[in-house]
């Protein structure tokens, strides 16, 4: 389960951006991730982003089929590999900021909303980790 991220109080000298003018880009990146689509994408809120990208590398389970019929903006990947997928999608993002959503389970929807409220109070990056206060994934192994 994904924690809340955890991040230090506002940069110094960093005016926070305002709600009205933050524009976040949600990037779905997928392969073969029929379940998890199914399951995770109606939980994200439409007001949370600006954007939905989905990323899709060469699915043929369904995947891709699903994200056209719901209506999200789709790019079908060229070269194989995640790196390659953000590569691929960065031309087409108009959001401020990225995060990056992965329907398999690991990232939690609720999440999104609380990652953008600290972008807003000025942060360049923030990151959401399912390793904080004692969350766990259920896909660990003794490498995770």
């Amino acid at each position: 389960m994904l924690s809340s991220p955890t991040v230090p109080s506002t940069p110094a000298g960093r005016p926070p951006m305002t709600p009205t003018n933050l524009k976040v880009t949600v990037l779905v990146v997928t392969l073969n991730e029929i379940d998890g689509m199914r399951a995770m994408m109606p939980l994200i809120k439409k007001e949370w982003y600006h954007q939905l990208i989905v990323v899709d590398g060469g699915s043929t389970d369904g995947t891709i089929e699903y994200a056209r019929e719901h209506g999200y903006e789709l790019i079908l990947q060229k070269t194989k590999g995640v790196r390659r997928a953000y590569v691929e999608a960065l031309p087409f993002v108009t959001g401020d900021v990225i995060i990056p959503f992965s329907p398999d389970g690991n990232c939690i929807p609720d999440a999104i909303p609380k990652l953008a409220s600290k972008i807003n109070e000025g942060y360049d990056m923030v990151i959401g980790s399912r390793y904080v206060d004692g969350a766990s994934s259920e896909d660990d192994d003794g490498l995770t």
